[in-house]
């Protein structure tokens, strides 16, 4: 085998990280061409720079002898470059059948899964895989077919961060006629999975029967393909520096306001969605049908409307603003237990709601006696102890010459949702008074030059 020279198209790995050179390496190696190539390029790296290599195989327990055949000739072809080999057995049909998968999702998941342990026991901060330019224009086609939007068409990333350090991919830019090209020059024999032909899988169908039509049409599809991604990934890293931008800007305690979100560019908006609820959300995914249903709630802008969103979140308009929470954050109502306390002239402390009533007798200066914190009575109109209280079912209040519901009266006035169990309801022996941001009771509230008991909330 030969070891001094690499493909024009392979990228050296520490070019991608950020790593120095000689840093360890692990590479996925399934013993196909794909990982054979990658692999022996790998121990070209290590020839020039010192790199230190490192591989590891899963048999994933589907093939039988056939994965048994694969292994032994990946522990061969490790020993024979002086390449370290991690294996693990799998039984990927059970993992599957336990967590409800695909047999294609199990085995990723069970393949990455290990590759995580070895970075993490060897201390090996870079993860090789050997996805090449075949490999990204099968991504871009199967997500065309499911009308991604431009992450998704920009195909397969170059590099991405995993739990213990960074996964690279080196071969995007060879095609698979590159890479047995390079197997052929280099004398590399290799393995190869009966189940690549297999087209009940949607990769092998797109391989087998899409990708030949689409190069008797266009030659150069697969080289073009990649020049696309290049150029797409550019515009998306442009755009979600504009959203996060937007986010720096506009985010408060994971809300937006509604006008700059109705009326900034889609491009913008809709990935400053996606990026706050991957914030919320612990870093799940927000399809584009839901980014949709959410501005559809922002341009409606519905006070208190609401909206369910996948893994237990919600969106609320609540104050001008579009605010994203957990479904039980929105749910939870304060604890708060029944009260009531008699209201004195001086400061009243009313410890269920964590608030202040200040108490005043003066001459009163304006009439405030609507939807205020601040307002003054006319004790000449009180009737009775003047206490405080919880809100109860059934409450009303006089104002305008009728008895208005206050739970509607509240729902009108579009207060947040949280601060309405914390309202207190002043009332005397006839009934309610006063209630804060809400309204007086006709006829209490003191006119000008009169004497009057000033009331202040402090919430």
């Amino acid at each position: 085998m030969k070891h001094n020279t690499l493909h024009n198209a392979f990228i050296l790995p520490h070019t991608l990280t950020g790593h120095a050179p000689d840093q360890a390496i692990l590479v996925g190696f399934s013993g196909g061409a794909d990982s054979l190539c990658l692999l022996h390029q790998l121990c070209v790296c290590r020839t020039l720079y010192g790199t230190r290599v490192y591989a590891a195989h899963v048999n994933h327990g589907i093939r039988g002898k056939e994965a048994d055949r694969d292994e032994a000739f990946c522990r061969q072809t490790a020993d024979a470059l002086g390449v370290p080999l991690f294996v693990h057995h799998a039984d990927v049909p059970a993992y599957a059948s336990l967590h409800g998968l695909s047999i294609e999702t199990a085995a990723r998941e069970v393949r990455y899964a290990f590759f995580d342990a070895c970075m993490k026991q060897h201390g090996i901060p870079q993860l090789a895989v050997a996805h090449t330019a075949n490999d990204n224009l099968e991504t871009v086609l199967f997500h065309l077919a499911r009308g991604s939007g431009l992450s998704g068409v920009c195909g397969i990333p170059r590099t991405r961060d995993t739990a213990y350090g960074t996964l690279v991919r080196p071969m995007l830019g060879m095609s698979r006629a590159d890479v047995l090209a390079y197997c052929e020059a280099n004398g590399l024999s290799f393995v190869t999975d009966s189940t690549n032909v297999d087209t009940e899988y949607t990769r092998n169908r797109l391989r087998a029967a899409v990708i030949p039509e689409l190069e008797a049409i266009c030659p150069g599809v697969i080289e073009a393909t990649t020049r696309l991604c290049d150029t797409l990934r550019e515009d998306e890293l442009c755009l979600s520096g504009m959203a996060e931008w937007f986010l720096e800007d506009m985010n408060q305690n994971n809300s937006l306001p509604l006008e700059p979100l109705c009326g900034s560019p889609y491009a913008v908006v809709s990935r400053a969605l996606m990026q706050l609820y991957a914030t919320v959300s612990g870093g799940e995914t927000l399809s584009y049908v839901h980014v949709k249903q959410l501005l559809s709630l922002a341009h409606q802008g519905k006070p208190h409307a609401r909206l369910s969103l996948p893994h237990g979140i919600a969106a609320c308009i609540e104050g001008g603003r579009l605010h994203l929470c957990r479904t039980e954050e929105l749910t939870a109502t304060p604890d708060i237990p029944p009260y009531r306390l008699p209201l004195t002239e001086g400061r009243n402390d009313i410890s269920p709601i964590h608030a202040q009533i200040i108490i005043e007798r003066t001459q009163s200066q304006e009439n405030i006696y609507k939807k205020e914190m601040n307002f003054s009575l006319d004790p000449a109109t009180i009737v009775g102890e003047l206490f405080v209280r919880q809100r109860q079912a059934g409450d009303e209040i006089r104002l305008r010459g009728h008895r208005r519901s206050l739970k509607k009266l509240i729902s009108e006035a579009e207060l947040p949702l949280a601060l309405r169990p914390r309202l207190p309801v002043i009332c005397d022996e006839a009934g309610i008074v006063a209630v804060p941001l809400v309204g007086v009771r006709d006829g209490a509230w003191a006119k000008k030059g009169t004497d009057a008991l000033h009331v202040q909330i402090v919430l």
